[in-house]
Protein backbone atom coordinates (compact mmCIF):
# COMPACT_ATOMS: atom_id res chain seq x y z
CA UNK A 1 0.00 0.00 0.00
CA UNK A 2 1.67 3.35 -0.78
CA UNK A 3 1.64 6.42 1.33
CA UNK A 4 -0.63 7.65 -0.48
CA UNK A 5 -3.17 4.60 -0.21
CA UNK A 6 -2.27 5.07 3.05
CA UNK A 7 -3.51 7.85 3.71
CA UNK A 8 -6.46 7.68 1.85
CA UNK A 9 -7.36 4.56 4.23
CA UNK A 10 -6.83 6.16 7.54
CA UNK A 11 -8.42 9.15 6.34
CA UNK A 12 -11.71 6.61 5.48
CA UNK A 13 -10.58 5.01 8.68
CA UNK A 14 -10.54 8.67 10.50
CA UNK A 15 -13.84 9.23 8.66
CA UNK A 16 -15.62 6.43 9.49
CA UNK A 17 -14.82 6.59 12.60
CA UNK A 18 -15.73 9.82 13.31
CA UNK A 19 -19.15 8.59 11.70
CA UNK A 20 -19.24 5.59 14.02
CA UNK A 21 -18.91 8.02 16.92
CA UNK A 22 -21.07 10.05 15.93
CA UNK A 23 -23.51 7.74 15.29
CA UNK A 24 -23.16 6.45 18.90
CA UNK A 25 -23.20 9.93 19.98
CA UNK A 26 -26.50 10.62 18.03
CA UNK A 27 -27.98 7.22 19.05
CA UNK A 28 -26.94 7.60 22.96
CA UNK A 29 -28.46 11.36 22.67
CA UNK A 30 -32.18 9.58 20.78
CA UNK A 31 -32.27 7.05 23.80
CA UNK A 32 -31.65 9.64 26.59
CA UNK A 33 -34.07 12.03 25.27
CA UNK A 34 -36.37 8.89 24.70
CA UNK A 35 -35.55 8.06 28.27
CA UNK A 36 -36.71 11.24 29.87
CA UNK A 37 -39.78 11.19 27.98
CA UNK A 38 -40.43 8.16 29.62
CA UNK A 39 -39.44 9.10 32.86
CA UNK A 40 -41.53 12.25 32.47
CA UNK A 41 -44.48 10.36 31.31
CA UNK A 42 -44.66 8.06 34.17
CA UNK A 43 -43.67 11.32 36.67
CA UNK A 44 -46.84 12.86 34.89
CA UNK A 45 -49.12 9.73 35.44
CA UNK A 46 -47.51 9.17 39.08
CA UNK A 47 -48.43 12.51 39.61
CA UNK A 48 -51.81 12.43 38.67
CA UNK A 49 -52.47 8.87 40.34
CA UNK A 50 -50.79 10.07 43.49
CA UNK A 51 -52.93 13.55 43.50
CA UNK A 52 -55.73 13.03 46.21
CA UNK A 53 -59.37 13.63 45.13
CA UNK A 54 -61.61 15.83 46.77
CA UNK A 55 -65.08 15.27 46.80
CA UNK A 56 -67.80 17.97 47.92
CA UNK A 57 -71.10 17.27 49.29
CA UNK A 58 -74.31 19.66 50.01
CA UNK A 59 -75.66 16.93 52.19
CA UNK A 60 -76.54 18.77 55.80
CA UNK A 61 -75.45 17.46 58.65
CA UNK A 62 -78.04 14.85 60.30
CA UNK A 63 -80.53 16.94 63.29
CA UNK A 64 -79.57 15.37 66.89
CA UNK A 65 -82.18 14.25 68.56
CA UNK A 66 -82.89 17.08 70.97
CA UNK A 67 -83.29 19.32 67.66
CA UNK A 68 -85.88 16.87 66.21
CA UNK A 69 -87.58 17.01 69.42
CA UNK A 70 -87.69 21.08 69.73
CA UNK A 71 -88.98 21.30 66.44
CA UNK A 72 -91.74 19.21 67.17
CA UNK A 73 -92.78 20.99 70.09
CA UNK A 74 -92.56 24.22 68.20
CA UNK A 75 -94.89 22.59 65.65
CA UNK A 76 -97.10 21.80 68.38
CA UNK A 77 -97.13 25.15 70.28
CA UNK A 78 -98.04 27.00 67.20
CA UNK A 79 -100.79 24.65 65.85
CA UNK A 80 -102.05 25.21 69.42
CA UNK A 81 -102.00 28.98 68.77
CA UNK A 82 -103.56 28.74 65.48
CA UNK A 83 -106.77 27.33 67.02
CA UNK A 84 -107.00 29.21 69.85
CA UNK A 85 -107.20 32.42 67.54
CA UNK A 86 -109.73 30.94 65.55
CA UNK A 87 -111.57 29.94 68.76
CA UNK A 88 -111.42 33.98 69.94
CA UNK A 89 -111.87 34.91 66.63
CA UNK A 90 -115.54 33.26 66.26
CA UNK A 91 -116.05 32.81 70.00
CA UNK A 92 -116.37 29.32 69.58
CA UNK A 93 -114.39 26.30 70.26
CA UNK A 94 -112.51 25.26 67.42
CA UNK A 95 -112.48 21.60 66.71
CA UNK A 96 -108.73 20.99 66.58
CA UNK A 97 -107.93 23.05 70.11
CA UNK A 98 -107.97 19.31 71.97
CA UNK A 99 -105.62 18.19 69.69
CA UNK A 100 -102.60 20.27 71.03
CA UNK A 101 -103.59 21.47 73.90
CA UNK A 102 -104.29 20.06 77.20
CA UNK A 103 -104.50 20.51 81.07
CA UNK A 104 -104.34 23.78 82.13
CA UNK A 105 -103.29 25.34 78.93
CA UNK A 106 -106.88 24.17 77.44
CA UNK A 107 -108.89 24.66 80.82
CA UNK A 108 -107.37 28.49 80.48
CA UNK A 109 -108.48 28.71 76.78
CA UNK A 110 -111.92 27.37 77.41
CA UNK A 111 -112.67 29.91 80.64
CA UNK A 112 -111.61 33.12 78.31
CA UNK A 113 -114.02 31.67 75.62
CA UNK A 114 -116.72 31.66 78.05
CA UNK A 115 -116.01 35.26 78.86
CA UNK A 116 -116.21 36.10 75.71
CA UNK A 117 -119.55 34.07 74.99
CA UNK A 118 -120.72 36.28 78.05
CA UNK A 119 -119.95 39.37 77.06
CA UNK A 120 -120.04 39.44 73.34
CA UNK A 121 -116.73 39.76 72.54
CA UNK A 122 -114.39 38.17 69.58
CA UNK A 123 -110.87 39.29 68.59
CA UNK A 124 -109.50 40.72 65.42
CA UNK A 125 -106.30 40.44 63.83
CA UNK A 126 -103.42 38.18 64.46
CA UNK A 127 -100.87 38.24 67.47
CA UNK A 128 -97.03 37.61 66.61
CA UNK A 129 -95.62 34.69 68.19
CA UNK A 130 -91.70 34.71 68.66
CA UNK A 131 -91.48 31.03 70.34
CA UNK A 132 -88.24 29.16 71.85
CA UNK A 133 -87.86 25.79 73.38
CA UNK A 134 -85.77 26.66 75.96
CA UNK A 135 -85.28 23.00 76.79
CA UNK A 136 -86.13 19.58 76.42
CA UNK A 137 -86.26 16.75 78.91
CA UNK A 138 -86.44 13.41 76.68
CA UNK A 139 -85.19 11.85 80.04
CA UNK A 140 -88.35 12.21 81.68
CA UNK A 141 -91.64 9.73 81.48
CA UNK A 142 -93.73 11.39 79.91
CA UNK A 143 -91.15 13.73 77.91
CA UNK A 144 -90.93 17.45 79.04
CA UNK A 145 -90.25 20.63 77.79
CA UNK A 146 -90.24 24.12 78.41
CA UNK A 147 -91.16 27.35 75.80
CA UNK A 148 -90.45 30.63 76.11
CA UNK A 149 -92.47 33.16 74.20
CA UNK A 150 -92.86 36.80 73.30
CA UNK A 151 -95.98 37.66 71.99
CA UNK A 152 -96.95 41.32 70.09
CA UNK A 153 -100.79 42.19 69.92
CA UNK A 154 -100.15 45.24 68.33
CA UNK A 155 -102.49 44.38 66.03
CA UNK A 156 -104.61 41.75 68.00
CA UNK A 157 -107.88 43.73 69.38
CA UNK A 158 -111.12 42.55 71.25
CA UNK A 159 -114.51 43.84 69.68
CA UNK A 160 -117.93 43.77 70.87
CA UNK A 161 -119.53 41.33 68.15
CA UNK A 162 -123.15 42.95 67.62
CA UNK A 163 -121.54 46.71 67.33
CA UNK A 164 -118.16 45.96 66.04
CA UNK A 165 -116.88 48.75 68.28
CA UNK A 166 -113.25 48.02 70.01
CA UNK A 167 -113.02 47.07 73.43
CA UNK A 168 -111.13 49.13 74.72
CA UNK A 169 -108.29 47.94 77.39
CA UNK A 170 -106.90 49.93 79.72
CA UNK A 171 -102.88 50.03 80.56
CA UNK A 172 -102.86 46.76 78.66
CA UNK A 173 -99.48 45.86 77.49
CA UNK A 174 -98.97 45.02 73.68
CA UNK A 175 -96.06 43.03 74.09
CA UNK A 176 -96.29 39.66 77.04
CA UNK A 177 -94.16 37.20 77.68
CA UNK A 178 -95.79 33.87 77.83
CA UNK A 179 -93.90 30.44 79.37
CA UNK A 180 -95.64 27.28 78.50
CA UNK A 181 -94.62 23.34 79.12
CA UNK A 182 -95.10 20.00 76.78
CA UNK A 183 -95.69 16.99 77.41
CA UNK A 184 -95.23 14.03 75.22
CA UNK A 185 -98.04 11.11 75.06
CA UNK A 186 -97.17 7.25 74.94
CA UNK A 187 -98.06 8.01 71.04
CA UNK A 188 -95.14 10.17 71.14
CA UNK A 189 -96.89 13.37 70.53
CA UNK A 190 -96.52 16.52 72.17
CA UNK A 191 -99.09 18.36 74.06
CA UNK A 192 -98.92 22.18 75.43
CA UNK A 193 -99.47 21.28 78.40
CA UNK A 194 -99.47 24.45 80.63
CA UNK A 195 -99.53 28.82 79.22
CA UNK A 196 -99.05 31.32 81.57
CA UNK A 197 -98.26 35.28 81.11
CA UNK A 198 -95.05 35.79 82.84
CA UNK A 199 -96.25 39.47 83.86
CA UNK A 200 -92.27 39.64 85.76
CA UNK A 201 -90.80 39.48 82.22
CA UNK A 202 -90.35 41.82 79.02
CA UNK A 203 -89.58 41.42 75.88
Amino acid sequence: MTRAEDGAVNAVSTQSGACASAGVRRGLAVAAAASLALVAGCSSNDAKSAAPSVSFSDSPSPKSSQEVEKERVLEAYRSMWQARNRTYAKAELDPQLEEYAGNKALSNIKITLMYYQDHDIVTKGKPTNSPEVTRVDTKADPKKAWITDCVDASDYHEVNSKTGKRVEQKNAPTRVVYKATAIASSADKWTIWTSDIDRGAKC
